[in-house]
C-alpha cells in the first residue's frame, strides 16, 4: 500500500505539469561534477577583476574632481651684476714666433740646440757642410787678386802711354823748328836767286828741304796724336782693371756671405719650440727657405688668436676683458685684454670669421703654444642691476586668463606677470643687459622682492603625465 501511494504522489506532479503551459517548465538541474567541486581558483579571480576594476573606477572618478595642474611657479626678483658676453674658440700662440730656415743648401753637421733648449741671439743652433762654399770663397779671392794685378798692369801701361805722349810732342816740336829753318833757307835762297847771286838749283833744294820739313813735322803730330789716344786706351784698360777688382771683390764678399750662412745662428732670444732637422740631412734652399727650428721669443707673455663670428665682431673693442679655459687644465681660467681685431676675415666653408687678438700673461707656462682655448669675452656689464629670468619673459597665462592677457600679447613690448593678491596681473617692462639667462630690468612697476610667473621647467612632461596616469596628479608650487 505504502509503494502504491508513494507512486501516486510521484506521478501527480507529472500531471499537473501536463496540463500547465510548457513555458512554466523549469529544466532539470545540472548534475555537478567532481571537477567543478574541486576547483575554487575561478571565484577568486573573478572577485580580483571586480576589484580593480572598482579601484580603477575610484581613481578616474577622483581625477576628474581634482583641478587641472597649474603651469607655472613663482620666483622672487632681486638684483646681481650681470655681464654680456660672446664665445668663441681660438689658438694660444707667442707674441712673437720666428721660423729659423737657411738660405744655402748642404748638408747638417752639426746641431747645438734641441727641443726647449733655451737660446741667445747669435748663438750657434747648427753648422751646414762648409766644403764647397769654403772652395767658392777661395776661388772668389784668387779672382780678386787677378784682378788687383791687372790694375797694376793697367797704370804701367798708362805711366808708358803719358812717355809716350811725352815723346811724341818733343818730336812735333822739333819737327817745327825744322820747319822753320827750311822756311828761312828757302826765303834767304829765293831772295839770292832774284838777285841771280845762287843757282837756280840751290833755290830748288832748298824748297825740298822746307817741304820734307813740313811733312816731318804732320808725321810727329800723327805720331803725338797716336800716342795720346794710346795714353787713353790705358787709362780705359785701368778703370776696367779696377771694375774687374770690385766684381771681383763683390764675388768674395758674396762667397763669404754664403760661407757665414752655412752657421745657423738664433735670431732672437727664445726657447726652442721645434726642430725639424737632424744631422747628416741635406736642406735645400730654391724657392722658399726650408724651416730647421722654430724659436718663440717669451713664453711668459702669450696671445690667443680667436676666431669670431662675424655677427658678434662689431660688440669687441680694443681693451674688453676675455677669460678662457684649455682643455689641459680644465679648472683653470685664464684672463686677458683684446689688444686687437684684425680686419682680414677668414672664410671657411663659407663661415666668416674674424681675429680677435687677446694679450695673456703667462708666468708658470702653463698655456703652451698651439692649445685650444674656450673664450668668453665680455662686451658689457652692469652692477647691482634688477633682474629677472628670461623664462618669466616667455610665460604666458592658461586660457582661462587669455582675454586678459590679450593687450599684452597685442603689444610688443615686454611684460611679465606679477603677483598682485593671489592673481597674475601683466607688467610691460623696458629691458637693458641679458645673458641669455637673466635680462636687466631697466623701468616698469617691479621692485626687488616682487614675485613673478615663469613656466615650470618640465611643463609639457607634466602635462603628458598627468593626462596618461591618474595616479600622478600635479599640485601647485608655491
Amino acid at each position: 500500500m505504502s509503494n502504491l501511494a508513494e507512486k501516486s504522489l510521484l506521478e501527480e506532479p507529472g500531471k499537473t505539469s501536463a496540463q500547465e503551459p510548457s513555458f512554466l517548465e523549469l529544466p532539470p538541474p545540472l548534475e555537478e561534477t567532481p571537477a567543478r567541486r574541486r576547483n575554487p581558483v575561478r571565484y577568486f579571480v573573478a572577485a580580483a577583476i571586480l576589484a580593480a576594476a572598482g579601484t580603477a573606477a575610484f581613481l578616474i572618478w577622483r581625477s576628474l574632481s581634482t583641478p587641472p595642474a597649474p603651469t607655472y611657479s613663482l620666483v622672487t626678483v632681486n638684483r646681481g651684476n650681470i655681464s654680456k658676453t660672446i664665445t668663441a674658440t681660438g689658438k694660444v700662440q707667442a707674441v712673437v714666433t720666428v721660423q729659423v730656415g737657411t738660405q744655402v743648401s748642404g748638408a747638417v753637421s752639426e746641431l747645438h740646440a734641441d727641443f726647449n733648449d733655451r737660446v741667445r741671439a747669435g748663438e750657434v743652433i747648427a753648422r751646414l757642410d762648409p766644403s764647397q762654399f769654403q772652395a767658392q770663397y777661395n776661388q772668389a779671392v784668387a779672382n780678386l787678386h787677378s784682378a788687383q794685378a791687372r790694375v797694376e798692369t793697367a797704370r804701367g801701361g798708362i805711366t808708358n802711354a803719358d812717355a809716350a805722349v811725352q815723346a811724341a810732342e818733343a818730336n812735333v816740336e822739333r819737327a817745327g823748328s825744322v820747319v822753320n829753318d827750311a822756311q828761312v833757307t828757302f826765303n834767304r835762297t829765293n831772295l839770292l836767286m832774284e838777285a841771280q847771286a845762287v843757282a837756280r838749283q840751290q833755290l830748288d833744294s832748298a824748297k825740298a828741304a822746307l817741304t820734307q820739313a813740313v811733312a816731318q813735322k804732320a808725321q810727329a803730330v800723327a805720331q803725338a796724336n797716336q800716342a795720346k789716344a794710346q795714353a787713353l786706351s790705358a787709362r780705359a784698360q785701368l778703370e776696367q782693371a779696377q771694375a774687374d777688382v770690385k766684381q771681383a771683390d763683390a764675388a768674395a764678399v758674396a762667397a763669404k756671405v754664403n760661407l757665414d750662412r752655412t752657421v745657423i745662428r738664433a735670431p732672437i732670444d727664445g726657447v726652442v719650440v721645434s726642430r725639424s732637422v737632424d744631422v747628416g740631412q741635406t736642406v735645400a734652399a730654391s724657392l722658399q727657405s726650408p724651416t730647421l727650428f722654430l724659436i718663440a721669443n717669451d713664453l711668459t707673455h702669450m696671445q690667443v688668436l680667436a676666431d669670431v663670428d662675424e655677427a658678434d665682431v662689431g660688440q669687441l673693442r680694443p681693451g674688453d676683458k676675455a677669460a678662457f679655459t684649455v682643455d689641459a687644465f680644465p679648472g683653470d681660467t685664464f684672463t686677458g685684454k683684446i689688444s686687437s681685431v684684425r680686419l682680414a676675415p677668414q672664410v671657411v666653408q663659407n663661415v666668416t670669421t674674424y681675429t680677435a687678438v687677446i694679450d695673456v700673461e703667462n708666468p708658470g707656462l702653463k698655456l703652451k703654444p698651439g692649445m685650444t682655448a674656450n673664450i668668453t669675452a665680455t662686451v658689457d656689464s652692469r652692477q647691482n642691476a634688477l633682474l629677472i629670468p628670461n623664462t618669466a619673459l616667455r610665460f604666458r597665462p592658461e586660457e582661462t586668463a587669455a582675454q586678459a592677457s590679450e593687450p599684452v600679447r597685442a603689444s610688443r613690448t615686454p611684460a611679465v606677470w606679477k603677483e598682485i593678491a593671489g592673481s597674475l596681473q601683466p607688467v610691460r617692462l623696458r629691458l637693458g643687459l641679458t645673458d641669455g639667462i637673466s635680462t636687466e630690468v631697466v623701468s616698469g612697476d617691479l621692485q626687488q622682492g616682487d614675485r613673478i610667473a615663469v613656466p615650470l621647467a618640465a611643463q609639457g612632461q607634466a602635462q603628458s603625465q598627468g593626462a596618461a596616469s591618474p595616479l600622478n596628479p600635479m599640485r601647485r608650487r608655491r
